[in-house]
C-alpha cells in the first residue's frame, strides 16, 4: 500500500463530504489504519495536507476538464458542449456533494492566502484554455466574430461551477442539469 497515496486519497473524500473542516488526524488515522506519526511524517500538519490534496487530485482533475476544447482541431462549441454533456451524467452523489474545487473555494478563498493562490491559479488556467480555444474558433470562423473569448471563459466556468453549487444547494438534479442545458444553450449562441 502507498501510505501516502491512501492518505490523500481518504482525506479528499473526507473533505468532498465535510469541508477543509472535517479533515481530522484521528478520523484518518482510523479510517485508513495509519500512525499518527506516519500521518504527520507525510503531512507536517493539517494545511499541508489540505494542499497536497488541491495540488495533486484536484488541479489535475479540473486542469485537464477543459482541456480538450483547447488541444483539439475540432470545433470548440463542440468540444465544450461535450465536456458539458460528460458532465451532465455526473452521479446523484456528485451532485448533491457539489463540485470539489467549488466547495474549496467557498469555504477557503480568503481565509488561507495558500489556498487562494491555488485556486486563483487553477480558475486561471481553465479560463485561459476556454479563452485560447474560443479565440482558435475566431480565427477558423467557427465562433462568432464579437465573442470576446476571455469573457465568455469566465462566464462559462462561473456557470459550471455555479451548476454544481445550485444542485447542491437545492439538493435537487433537476436544477443542476436545467442549469447545463441553459449553458449550452449559451455556448451553442456563439457559433458563428
Amino acid at each position: 500500500m502507498d501510505t501516502r497515496a491512501e492518505i490523500l486519497k481518504k482525506n479528499f473524500e473526507i473533505l468532498r463530504r465535510q469541508g477543509f473542516g472535517g479533515i481530522r488526524a484521528d478520523k484518518s488515522v482510523a479510517e485508513i489504519g495509519v500512525t499518527k506519526g506516519a500521518l504527520y511524517h507525510y503531512f507536517p500538519s493539517k494545511r499541508d495536507l489540505g494542499y497536497a490534496i488541491f495540488d495533486e487530485i484536484i488541479t489535475p482533475r479540473y486542469q485537464s476538464l477543459w482541456s480538450r476544447s483547447e488541444q483539439t482541431e475540432a470545433n470548440p462549441i463542440d468540444v465544450m458542449i461535450s465536456t458539458i454533456e460528460d458532465l451532465s451524467r455526473s452521479t446523484c452523489e456528485n451532485i448533491s456533494l457539489g463540485c470539489p474545487l467549488n466547495n474549496i473555494a467557498q469555504e477557503m478563498s480568503g481565509l488561507d492566502d495558500g489556498f487562494t493562490k491555488r485556486i486563483e491559479s487553477l480558475y486561471e488556467v481553465m479560463q485561459n484554455q476556454l479563452a485560447s480555444a474560443l479565440s482558435k474558433g475566431k480565427k477558423k470562423g467557427l465562433v462568432k466574430k464579437d465573442c470576446d473569448p476571455k469573457n465568455a471563459a469566465i462566464f462559462i466556468v462561473a456557470s459550471t461551477e455555479g451548476a454544481f453549487g445550485i444542485g447542491k444547494a437545492l439538493q435537487s438534479e433537476k436544477a443542476f442539469q436545467t442549469a447545463l442545458k441553459e449553458l449550452i444553450r449559451y455556448i451553442n449562441s456563439l457559433r458563428a
